[in-house]
């Protein structure tokens, strides 16, 4: 009887998201949040000095133009968007815990490096390869996300977002206290100093093991989730870990560009552009019309003194400002409550271009009137930066989940470095003209969140390209485990053989039935789409296929017919 028990376990498996489902929130999820909460603080701070340097640097060197200034912001954007292509390319190929940690290190010394610029050129550099190093801290909601369960994921990858606007509020009251004082220079090397202490911390953190998984380490993995069970004081599930699509092609740019993927990759792209360009732009837009109106009584006093240092009162009205992102958290999980994702982002990019229109019909000389436009505004500004960091980490399978985020920071970028040239130099040439960008750019991204072809709420997390457009779930997504698998080579032999039979099969059958994979679902007959029923159900419930890690681009092709003309 004892022996039949063991025999018994040994045959029970589970599946990783089961796996963290199981063992729950709890202190390891806290202490990870502290730590990457920390981490989006300090970026923050690094962030947030664009905005106080463009006007300490006017006063400081009087040979420096307003293009100059606009380049600086732009220089920081661009070396932000290759960082985060690239690593998002590391993260992975080589883990997430690794690039976070790099990524804090080189911010540290080249934020150190600013402080010490003798000239306009240095400092150009140097703050385009802090904006290099910045980029990596991106992967620490990949990391966050991965360790979550599910009925908490949403809400706290959202939440976690309110320590960016703590960071912010943070960077501008020292500021306020210390630019009037000791300058720039002094500033710039606090900033650059919380950094480093994410560093120090992430030595603490273990590596995701969704990205063991993915990569065929199944035995840290499961490591990794002893040691979250310990740390909870939770048991780990009976049984064995086990994922049919454990191991795939991880990093491939390619993968982005699948054919369940490649409308989503598209969308995707212009809304990263457009909230960051807007998101950035309210922040430069509220500097560029406050230092406008610190002379508005004297013009000729404008365009003969250039030198515009931002006062107590602006610092405090860009502080209240920042409130309003931290209002934009309760918001989103308000509509996340009530509508899906692709609903939300449609009314975050429509009120956004509504309090964008807001400008060019209220008096601008009003200090409250253009404070309170640019509340409302971040508040849903912000609302769909937190929503679509969550979307593009519950769209994307774990294979490529972080050179999607990393490419999502990128084209965010692009959209950051057209905004310099609109809220700082455009802006002062044809106001209507700057503002008439944000609107239009706005309001042709809440119709490409209405485009979007996937919805994720409410779905789990995949782990590989192939697992996206099954209409029903997987034998190991939907808890039917696979009770005879071990890992061994021996098996993994015969799933190659037998891959190789099922695939000449797959072929025979849909010649046979003379399917056409590219037909449009209306363009099928009632007896092909009745003979593609018959055989993809028959496939899906026969012991091979869910005994074997299938990855056959025929059977693929096939189940995406399946679910598009039966769901």
């Amino acid at each position: 009887m004892k022996i039949s028990n063991k025999q018994t376990d040994k045959n029970i498996t589970y599946t990783l998201e089961e796996c963290i489902n199981h063992i729950g929130l709890g202190r390891f999820q806290w202490r990870l949040i502290s730590i990457l909460g920390f981490c989006s603080m300090a970026d923050a701070v690094e962030m947030m000095l664009l905005a106080i340097l463009g006007p300490a640097l006017t006063c400081y060197w009087s040979d420096v133009t307003e293009i100059q200034i606009a380049s600086l912001t732009t220089g920081v954007f661009a070396g932000m968007m290759c960082g985060a292509f690239l690593f998002g390319i590391l993260a992975d190929k080589y883990g997430r815990r690794r690039v976070i940690f790099l990524s804090a290190i080189l911010n540290t010394i080249f934020g150190l490096l600013t402080a010490f610029a003798p000239n306009y050129y240095w400092m150009l550099l140097a703050r385009t390869l802090v904006g290099f190093a910045l980029s990596g801290a991106a992967q620490g909601s990949t990391l966050m996300l991965e360790y979550l369960p599910s009925s908490t994921r949403a809400t706290i990858i959202i939440v976690i977002e309110l320590f960016w606007s703590l960071g912010s509020i943070f960077e501008y009251l020292m500021a306020m206290f210390i630019v009037p004082i000791y300058g720039w220079r002094v500033l710039t090397i606090l900033s650059a100093l919380p950094i480093s202490v994410v560093a120090f911390c992430m030595y603490f953190v273990p590596e995701s093991p969704r990205y063991y998984v993915a990569s065929g380490r199944q035995e840290k993995a499961e490591d990794v989730l002893k040691t979250i069970a310990l740390t909870n004081k939770h048991s780990l599930p009976q049984g064995k870990l086990v994922d049919i699509n454990a191991k795939d092609e991880c990093g491939s740019v390619k993968q982005l560009f699948h054919v369940n993927l490649k409308r989503t990759s598209c969308l995707l792209a212009f809304m990263w552009m457009t909230v960051a360009m807007t998101y950035y732009g309210l922040i430069l837009i509220n500097t560029s019309l406050m230092t406008l109106m610190n002379d508005q009584r004297d013009l000729m006093t404008l365009k003969s003194t250039r030198c515009k240092m931002l006062t107590t009162d602006d610092y405090k009205s860009l502080i209240f400002t920042t409130f309003g992102e931290m209002f934009g958290i309760p918001l989103l999980l308000f509509f996340l409550s009530r509508f899906d994702r692709r609903t939300t982002c449609m009314i975050n990019f429509t009120c956004a271009s509504l309090c964008f229109t807001l400008f060019l019909i209220t008096p601008r000389h009003q200090p409250w009137v253009i404070n309170s436009i640019t509340f409302i505004a971040r508040m849903f500004i912000n609302s769909q930066f937190s929503l679509l960091y969550l979307y593009t980490l519950e769209v994307y399978p774990t294979v490529i989940r972080a050179i999607a985020i990393g490419c999502a920071s990128s084209m965010a970028r692009i959209g950051a470095m057209i905004t310099p040239y609109l809220a700082q130099v455009l802006i002062k040439q044809t106001f209507e003209g700057a503002i008439g960008v944000y609107i239009l750019a706005t309001a042709m991204a809440a119709i490409a969140g209405y485009l979007l072809p996937i919805e994720t709420k409410g779905r789990d997390l995949k782990q590989a390209t192939c697992d996206l457009h099954s209409s029903t779930m997987s034998p190991v997504d939907n808890g039917i485990m696979n009770k005879g698998y071990e890992s061994n080579t021996d098996e993994n032999v015969q799933r190659n053989e037998s891959s190789t039979i099922l695939h000449q099969l797959l072929i025979e059958q849909i010649t046979y039935l003379k399917i056409d994979l590219n037909d449009e679902p209306a363009t099928s007959s009632p007896e092909t789409l009745s003979a593609i029923f018959t055989l993809v159900l028959t496939l899906s419930k026969s012991s091979t296929l869910t005994s074997l890690k299938i990855n056959v681009a025929t059977f693929d092709d096939c189940l995406y017919l399946f679910d598009g003309r039966f769901n």
